[in-house]
Parts: C-alpha cells; sequence; structure tokens
C-alpha cells in the first residue's frame, strides 16, 4: 500500500511542521500518537500562515539561542541553548568564550563530542547541534555541558545550561509491505544483525572537525511523504516510529549531499536497501535509504550539492523513493528544522 501523501511540498511542510512544534504540539505529558485528523488540521492552517503575504521561511526559522534561552555566563565565557525542545527537534547551542582555548568539549545526555573553536573577536566560539530521540526520550530538564581547557594550561572551565524536553504527540500511519520486510526470515537475522552494528559505530562517530554549514541542502525536490515520528503499524503489527523523512524521487533521480562532508558507510542493507552515511562532524551524521545505485565510498570527502547515488526502491520500501534521516550524536531527529535556518556559517 502507497504511504499517504501528507503535504505536497517539502518546504511549506517544514515551516508548518515547526510551528506545530512551537506553538502547537507541545505538551506534558502525553502518549507518544494520537489520531491524525488534529495533527493535519494544524498542518493545513500552519500551512495557510506560512502562504500570507510577507511571511517568509526565514521569519520563522528555529532560533539559534535566543536572549532568553538557557545561558551559563561566566567571566570566561557563555553557553546559549533554547530554554525548550520538543523531543525529536534538532537545536543550535553556541559556545562563546571571552579568549583563546586549546580545546573544548560538549556533552549532552551522556554522549560527548570535542568542538571545533573558532576565533572570534579576542576569543573564540563553537556551536553545535543536538536533539533527542523520539524513539526513547523523555520529557524533562536535560543538562547541557561544556568543559573548556584554556590555551596555556590551567584549570579547565565548566558551562552549563538545561534544555527542557517537550512531549509530542504525533499521528500513525498503517503500511502493508512484503511479510519478509516486517518478520524477516531466520536465515537473515545474522546479515540484519551484522548491519545493525556497522550503522551503530557510522552512528556513533564524533569526529573533532565541523564541516557542517545550516541551512542543510535539499537531498531531492520531491514531494514529502512521510514525516519524522509518526507511528508506523506493519502489517497490522506496532512497530518503531518513522524516525526520518520520505521525499518522493524517481529511480535513477540524483541525491544530494545536504552538506559537506565525509562518507562514514555505504552498503546495501536488509532494510535500508543501498545507502550512505555522511559524517558532517562533532557527531552530525546524514543518511540516504533506498538508493538503486551508490556513487560514493567510505572515506570519501563531499562537498554539498554533490551527488551521493541514484534513487531507487531497495530495502524495505513501498515504491521509489528517498528515506533522508539526520543523526545527532547517535540519536535520530528530524531533519525538517534543518531545512529552515538562515544562512548559519
Amino acid at each position: 500500500m502507497k504511504q499517504r501523501r501528507l503535504i505536497a511540498s517539502p518546504l511549506p511542510y517544514f515551516s508548518a511542521h515547526l510551528s506545530n512544534l512551537k506553538r502547537h504540539r507541545l505538551t506534558r505529558p502525553c502518549s507518544q500518537f494520537s489520531n491524525p485528523m488534529p495533527w493535519l488540521l494544524m498542518l493545513a492552517l500552519a500551512l495557510a500562515a506560512c502562504l500570507s503575504p510577507g511571511l517568509s521561511l526565514a521569519g520563522r526559522r528555529p532560533p539559534v539561542a535566543p536572549a532568553a534561552a538557557g545561558q551559563s555566563k561566566s567571566a570566561g565565557g557563555e553557553l546559549v541553548c533554547p530554554q525548550t525542545a520538543a523531543i525529536g527537534e534538532p537545536f543550535v547551542v553556541r559556545v562563546k568564550l571571552a579568549g583563546p582555548a586549546a580545546q573544548a568539549s560538549l556533552t549532552f545526555m551522556g554522549r560527548s563530542t570535542s568542538l571545533a573553536l573558532r576565533v572570534s573577536g579576542p576569543g573564540a566560539e563553537a556551536v553545535a547541534v543536538l536533539g533527542a530521540d523520539v524513539l526513547d526520550a523523555r520529557p524533562g530538564p536535560q543538562d547541557v555541558v561544556v568543559r573548556v581547557t584554556p590555551l596555556g594550561g590551567g584549570k579547565p572551565r565548566t558551562l552549563k545550561a538545561s534544555v527542557e524536553l517537550l512531549c509530542v504527540k504525533r499521528p500513525v500511519e498503517r503500511l502493508t509491505l512484503d511479510p519478509a520486510m516486517v518478520d524477516p526470515p531466520d536465515a537473515e537475522l545474522p546479515r540484519i544483525g551484522r548491519e545493525r552494528a556497522l550503522a551503530r559505530q557510522a552512528l556513533g562517530r564524533a569526529t573533532p572537525q565541523r564541516l557542517w554549514k545550516l541551512p542543510f541542502s535539499h537531498p531531492v525536490p520531491g514531494e514529502l511523504s512521510s514525516i519524522y515520528g509518526i507511528g508506523r503499524i506493519l502489517n497490522g503489527e506496532p512497530r518503531s516510529p518513522h524516525r526520518g523523512l520520505d521525499l518522493e524521487a524517481d529511480i535513477g533521480q540524483p541525491v544530494i549531499a545536504a552538506a559537506d562532508g565525509v562518507v562514514a558507510l555505504t552498503g546495501g542493507f536488509y532494510y535500508a536497501g543501498n545507502c550512505v552515511y555522511l559524517d558532517h562532524g562533532q557527531g552530525l551524521i546524514t543518511m540516504y535509504f533506498h538508493l538503486s545505485e551508490v556513487r560514493v565510498e567510505t572515506g570519501q570527502r563531499v562537498a554539498r550539492g554533490q551527488v551521493l547515488g541514484m534513487a531507487g526502491d531497495t530495502g524495505r520500501s513501498t515504491r521509489s523513493h528517498l528515506h533522508f534521516g539526520v543523526s545527532a550524536l547517535g540519536r535520530l531527529v528530524d531533519p525538517a528544522p534543518l531545512f529552515l535556518y538562515d544562512a548559519f556559517p
């Protein structure tokens, strides 16, 4: 059964989706999924607002870190992040240091990365993309901790700010698939285990160099057919929520890199089909699934907009399309807001 097409074009959806996260669907406590009709109605209302005269996508971009956001200040620096973030919503944090530093690292929800420091006046600054996974995150406060080692030695400094994770109710979709793609044969289980181990290793990368810039480029121009976080019932059985975006693409249509990066993994996987994992640095990874052809190799450096492969319908797929995913420090988050930022070097 073909997936229901939720909205005609990805750009209005991204703005509508973010508007819902910020203004309509933030509730605590909540169940993970809900009836889809209120959600779709809110999408339609937000889409109408997005199409009103004088309103641009830039006016609805995710906040980097407004003045009212969670902050940690000291004589030596400042850590700024949003006060709240929906579970599954990626967000940007910024570190501003008053003087030069030898190194800095960030920890969020038990996972860490080195930060790429860039000179900013007499000091330095760094940014990172973080987020919580809709699969297993729970609402409540989470600390962002940055440890800074001064240049020339000295006692490390610690900056800490808190982000309140908020629950989001999401719709559910039902799909009919080849039974082997829902309950794979025993003979395929070792293969699936090996592929999951490779994927975990790729998603666990946290290389110190930051290659990404925002906003992300769209990997394909096609229409959106399935959103992040939507509940999935496959052949009548509840399964994990969808942790990416499905974008319409014809077989053989070029798929491009959303940002500069290094190819962390390629392969022909049971569920993902022919796939590419791109490492953009500091734990930010993008994924491109169900390709008919892969045109890059592991370890290859690629530029934003470079062709990674051709769209297809390999793996667990009901039709030709691209599944596009984003991982922040090993947690799969919604790619949609990362298309919304104004130019962010």
